[in-house]
């Protein structure tokens, strides 16, 4: 007959099933003490599909009678917490000491594009953030010869449901005030109803693709920076180091790994280390 969401537990072997799929979906480590998460954001699925235990949609998931539910399954246990500008240092960073220098590059003909990508970019806030700080920039200091349409803005996530809230640039009241000032809520901002829709010049500027950060980065090709903050702390040690390893060969020498001011030490040594108010971000040495 299956169960109710209020008959729903976990037990301690069905959790560790259901972490190492996880872990192995996608590189999130669950610890113990956070096994409501899997009790609490998947017994609706359990009951969904008529399972009378974990264990029995364990079953189900592994069988994949279902093929969308692993999609459904890292849609509901990713992390998705972000706002605009969060933790503002990197956009200061951008506008005092990359910008003025990648914008004399592009002016002079010495770089064809910057291209910047923003990993785990969530519901979109980060990367539309970096757009708009580079859009006002140049605006700002009236800059010619140069435009939006100079810098490619790419961003990715695992989480289906987050990237299709990104792709649509459209915010309710509570996620827009959240770290927007009215400087870039005037401007880049339009009310709609109950929602507030982002200039389509900045919404159209990003290209979105859902990711797994476990996968090779071979197609992407190379970034003049990459935003990857916030996401390392779910991972193990061995995939923290895979993924900062690829993102170092992901970068141009002298490209910049924004962490959020997560450290490397011990993990990747080729990094020039820099610091900023705040911040410690990550510049490549070149080879």
């Amino acid at each position: 007959m299956g169960l109710t969401l209020s008959q729903a537990s976990i037990s301690e072997e069905e959790f560790s099933l259901f972490k190492k799929y996880i872990a192995r979906q996608s590189g999130i480590i669950i610890p113990p003490e956070k096994s409501y998460l899997i009790e609490t954001r998947l017994s609706k699925f359990m009951v969904d599909v008529g399972a009378d235990s974990f264990h029995e949609f364990y079953d189900f998931l592994i069988s994949d009678k279902d093929p969308s539910m692993p999609q459904k399954i890292i849609n509901a246990v990713t992390i998705n917490e972000t706002q605009w500008f969060r933790n503002g240092a990197p956009w200061k960073v951008l506008e005092e000491l990359l910008l003025p220098a990648l914008v004399e590059e592009l002016a002079r003909g010495k770089k064809a594009r910057v291209r910047i990508w923003c990993a785990a970019v969530s519901t979109g806030q980060e990367v539309y953030s970096t757009a708009m700080c580079i859009d006002n920039f140049l605006n700002k200091n009236r800059v010619n010869g140069v435009g939006l349409s100079d810098f490619e803005f790419f961003a990715t996530d695992i989480s289906s449901q987050v990237l299709d809230i990104a792709k649509k640039g459209r915010y309710g009241k509570i996620s827009i005030i959240r770290g927007l000032d009215d400087l870039y809520k005037n401007r880049y901002f339009t009310e709609n109803g109950a929602a507030w829709d982002i200039d389509p010049k900045i919404r159209d500027s990003v290209r979105f693709e859902r990711f797994n950060l476990q996968n090779s980065y071979q197609t992407f090709g190379l970034f003049d920076i990459i935003f990857c903050r916030y996401v390392l702390i779910y991972f193990s040690d061995a995939l923290k180091k895979e993924v900062i390893t690829k993102m170092y060969d992901s970068l141009r020498n002298g490209g910049v790994l924004f962490t959020g001011n997560y450290p490397l030490c011990g993990l990747f040594d080729k990094f020039r280390e820099n610091s900023f108010e705040n911040l410690t971000y990550y510049s490549k040495r070149g080879d």
